[in-house]
């Protein structure tokens, strides 16, 4: 008599369907953004049919929430780690030195994943011309960064942060600064010279770096 295959072989199918669902779906929003794309581009994108994408995801919003909660946590991945090892320390709003490599550590790292992840980095492009809309609907809270508003406040209150300057600006600052070059290379490539180039990409990250810096921290602390 026949048996069923074993649960974790469906498991592992289901996972890997899904997977592929979300690759074509990314794919899809990168290029159209939320409102322009179809189901049924990203059905056949992926070799699924509608139905399966409804039953995993439930529908077009639901399936966006999945592909944005799937970049951000590996972004969490990426980044996660170093930043928290840096708050396990200690110290890190109080120590001007200590968040001098925080504010770097931290911006270098949303650089390297934004320039990493072109798809994501798209969709956010999208969600800023279409002023957050769909963004805003999501239940997923990606751009949650309290702990990082938190700590600038914490520094001000230490005197590290400028005296001028809302602390709520710092995570904004971070976040603008380096998506908004990103999204400029392609624009700006007669001033910014060959920003395809490892090199240059480098040369680029580290004067940002410098521009958070100078711009957040007080300078007698410095």
């Amino acid at each position: 008599m026949p048996t069923n295959p074993p649960t974790r072989s469906r498991t592992y199918d289901a996972a890997r369907t899904k997977e592929t669902i979300l690759d074509a779906a990314e794919e899809i929003f990168a290029e159209l953004g939320y409102s322009a794309a179809r189901i049924d581009a990203i059905a056949k994108a992926s070799g699924y049919n509608k139905s399966l994408i409804y039953q995993y995801f439930g529908d077009k919003l639901g399936l966006y929430t999945e592909v944005v909660k799937r970049a951000d946590q590996i972004g969490d991945q990426v980044t996660g780690r170093i930043i928290a090892r840096l708050m396990n320390e200690g110290g890190v709003a109080s120590d001007a030195a200590k968040f001098k490599s925080f504010l770097e550590t931290t911006t270098r790292s949303m650089y390297e994943f934004l320039l990493e992840h072109p798809r994501y980095r798209k969709i956010l492009y999208w969600e800023a011309a279409e002023e957050w809309k769909t963004w805003n609907r999501i239940t997923y809270r990606p751009d949650d960064l309290t702990h990082l508003h938190e700590l600038a406040q914490s520094a001000k209150s230490n005197g590290i942060l400028r005296k001028d300057l809302d602390p709520a600006l710092v995570p904004v600052l971070i976040m603008n600064v380096t998506t908004t070059t990103l999204q400029s290379f392609s624009r700006f490539g007669n001033l910014l010279g060959n920003a395809d180039s490892q090199q240059r990409q480098k040369e680029i990250m580290e004067q940002l770096i410098q521009i958070v810096i100078h711009g957040v921290m007080e300078p007698s602390s410095l």
